[in-house]
């Protein structure tokens, strides 16, 4: 049987078909508290370190680290032969046959901030920084063996229990030219100041990472003459 209804039940039906549309629409919103974005513990300490003051014609290693601009300008005492932080040197190794001929060098550039919170070094392997053609870089597409340089950057404010280099080793990051790492060197002077730029990415073994970019260093470096077995 058919059942004609009034206009204003049609009315009262079309109103609530549309509340019915209304709230079965209604976007439902999450206001419970949302979750902090992680901090990584082992990557604080760059807000909190030391960034030294240094003039172009000094030595320093700076840079941006994850964003944190830092330079590293502590040089020893006046006179010192350790002209820098630590044993900033070139070594030579020759043979001990033939004393005139150079096996290896290794040159090692570094660095700390003035309250020594922070070390940076390269380690540079077979560089022939002496005889090179500038710019240098690394990597280049004819590399020797051993021909690369390691950076290291280290927290020395860490927890001295956990070994350097271990599994759990969260405050030495480690990068090398050609697994993430860039390093020009531009210029060596005849007193033995040289100077390079470099960027790319550091590591520690538990994961933490640090971007390293607009990097640049002008050290000088004294030269060290050792005799060893060529085996």
């Amino acid at each position: 049987m058919l059942i004609l209804l009034k206009p204003k039940h049609l009315k009262l039906l079309f109103s609530v078909s549309i509340l019915t549309l209304f709230f079965s629409c209604k976007k439902e919103f999450n206001t419970s508290p949302q979750p902090a974005p992680y901090i990584d513990p082992s990557l604080t300490f760059l807000e909190k370190s030391v960034s030294d003051i240094y003039s172009d014609s000094s030595f320093y290693i700076k840079g941006e680290f994850n964003g944190n601009k830092l330079s590293f300008a502590t040089i020893g005492q006046v006179g010192s032969y350790f002209v820098d932080t630590f044993s900033n040197a070139f070594y030579v190794y020759y043979d001990k046959v033939k004393k005139d001929s150079i096996t290896s060098d290794n040159l090692y550039l570094i660095r700390q901030n003035s309250n020594q919170s922070i070390m940076i070094a390269l380690f540079c392997g077979q560089t022939h920084i002496k005889n090179s053609v500038f710019p240098y870089k690394l990597p280049h597409p004819n590399l020797q063996q051993c021909e690369f340089t390691e950076f290291q950057f280290i927290n020395n404010n860490h927890n001295y229990n956990i070994g350097q280099n271990s599994p759990q080793d969260n405050y030495t990051f480690v990068g090398h030219t050609g697994f993430g790492m860039n390093l020009i060197f531009n210029k060596l002077t005849g007193d033995n100041i040289v100077e390079g730029v470099f960027e790319g990415v550091l590591k520690t073994n538990t994961g933490s990472v640090i971007n390293v970019k607009n990097g640049k260093l002008r050290v000088k470096f004294v030269t060290v003459e050792k005799l060893q077995d060529k085996n």
